[in-house]
């Protein structure tokens, strides 16, 4: 039996013991130990610039000695675990396992070296990435001989100092809760409860359901068409990319058959950026009119609700209508607050950026208005808007909550998991779920970063309004109705080299065969 004495690749212990028994390697002082358990930092150059908003160009320059060091290092690791044929695990010759396992070597160090310089980086230069580099390890290449050398490019946190923020003083809107208010809102429960039926005679009014075709055009250019959907005539109409204003003024009085003309705007996110911003022409053609019949507010609609009498129900409507008066307040405040940050801490976003988080952003700020308890038919019409003009809503957003991370990095202000178990208890009361689905519900749409900047929004803007001088305005009620439709206006033209060669925008924007969006029946009003 061989005892490995003769073995030149057997290790030779050459450890004695203390009085104890124990190895004297194992004896270590508290230096030793805090000297082991801190990795010892690269020798490493840093060059940063600035290539542009929110952007550093950073070009990372490791040691000779370092590679070298590194090297030695991993092949050591591989000579212990190489399977080379005719030797045993762990004895091959180092030459034979540095030559047959020289590039998997390499690959091993370049990515040692590069995840350890990026982290050193971060250390040293806290440079606030808030994206991750981009980096084609496979193109970066370990050289055999002088220093390694990578660049990146990093998307980082605006630099700005932070304004005042303390003792501001802001608008708060007040306004009673007339018994007017309450007749309305009213109405609109009433409507939830209403069947749609045939509108027999008569003209179209405020209110009412149309159902018709829709054809988009410009200088005589379809741009895309709907056919028969149905929508409610309210002021106005807005659908994914754009809206019709004056929808209301437009189609007051139309009858069956009858067809008229409407200027539709499209918004800046338009899938055709020939049309980004511009006004087209809106045909709708009428092929029936539909109504409410709403039903009468007596003893059986009350029992079927649950409330014993009118007044009873009237009381909730009120209570209703003070909830969300407290929320327009709080929204109202809000945006005063954040349009005097903004307009103190002027700064530049990334457009890559700013395209990336516009469907976040959508997700968002809809998660923020169900939280604020608008309806369905609000959060609709509010999200069409945002969709239409997702560029400046999404800059507007990252502004947002820039500042008020700064704020709340200032103020020591964090997220803790009781403020994220708070939340999703008040989602699932508020949705009539249980805690476990929303919270699986979060995880699986990737909204759990979402949800933790706006709890640290909050945080922050709390802070801001406890701080605040108040002084009480006049409430302006927006009340202005708008309906809402899933199709968009545009499409997307099929190549740039088409696009060039229609020429004028009008015919840049036209989709031959037209209809790019399939007809579908809106339910959103009557709820």
């Amino acid at each position: 039996m061989s005892t490995g004495a003769n073995d030149p690749d057997s290790p030779v212990s050459t450890v004695d013991e203390n009085e104890h028994g124990v190895p004297a390697t194992d004896v270590k002082t508290e230096g030793e130990e805090a000297a082991e358990a801190a990795p010892s930092k690269l020798e490493l150059d840093v060059q940063i610039s600035d290539v542009g908003p929110c952007k550093k160009h950073v070009k990372l320059t490791i040691a000779r000695a370092e590679i070298d060091r590194q090297f030695n290092e991993s092949l050591g690791t591989m000579k212990k675990e190489a399977l080379v044929p005719g030797f045993r695990p762990g004895h091959a010759p180092r030459m034979l396992v540095e030559k047959r396992f020289r590039n998997q070597v390499s690959d091993q160090v370049k990515s040692t070296l590069m995840v350890a310089a990026l982290e050193q980086l971060d250390k040293d230069y806290q440079l606030n990435a808030i994206s991750e580099p981009k980096l084609d390890i496979a193109a970066i290449t370990l050289p055999e001989e002088g220093p390694f050398e990578f660049e990146i490019e990093l998307e980082v946190r605006p630099e700005f100092s932070l304004p005042v923020y303390k003792g501001l003083r802001v608008n708060r809107p007040v306004r009673a809760i007339s018994e007017a208010d309450v007749d309305a809102q009213l109405t609109l429960f009433r409507e939830r409860h209403a069947p749609i039926v045939p509108k027999l005679e008569g003209a179209a009014e405020i209110g009412d359901f149309i159902t018709a075709d829709l054809r988009f055009h410009l200088d005589g250019q379809t741009i895309s068409e709907v056919k028969e959907t149905q929508f409610r005539l309210l002021p106005e109409l807005r659908f994914q990319d754009g809206s019709v204003p004056k929808l209301g003024e437009v189609l007051v009085g139309i009858k069956p058959g009858e067809s008229r003309e409407a200027d539709a705007k499209i918004g800046s996110a338009a899938a055709n950026p020939f049309l980004r911003g511009q006004t087209v022409r809106l045909t709708f053609h009428v092929h029936d009119l539909k109504q409410y019949r709403l039903p009468e507010v007596d003893a059986t609609f009350l029992e079927n609700l649950g409330f014993e009498s009118s007044d009873q129900l009237r009381a909730a409507l009120r209570d209703l209508l003070e909830r969300r008066l407290q929320s327009q307040q709080r929204q109202a405040m809000r945006q005063e607050i954040l349009d005097k940050l903004i307009g103190e801490v002027p700064f530049d976003l990334p457009s890559e950026l700013v395209s990336r988080q516009e469907q976040t952003t959508v997700r968002r700020l809809v998660m923020e208005m169900q939280q604020g308890g608008l309806s369905e038919t609000e959060i609709r019409a509010r999200s069409a808007e945002i969709r239409a003009n997702a560029a400046e809503s999404t800059q507007r957003s990252l502004k947002e909550l820039f500042i008020l991370a700064k704020i709340a990095e200032a103020e020591g202000i964090k997220v803790e998991d009781e403020d994220i178990d708070l939340e999703i208890e008040t989602i699932a009361a508020r949705d009539n779920e249980s805690p476990r689905r929303v919270r699986s519900r979060i995880k699986k749409e990737g909204l759990s970063d979402t949800l933790a900047a706006q709890i640290l929004e909050r945080k922050a803007l709390d802070l801001i309004l406890e701080h605040a001088v108040y002084q009480e305005v006049a409430l302006v009620a927006d009340d202005v109705a708008v309906e809402t439709l899933d199709q968009t206006a545009t499409t997307a033209p099929p190549s740039e080299e088409t696009a060039e060669g229609e020429g004028a925008s009008a015919q840049a924007a036209t989709t031959e065969g037209a209809s790019s969006q399939a007809a579908t029946e809106e339910e959103g009003s009557a709820g």
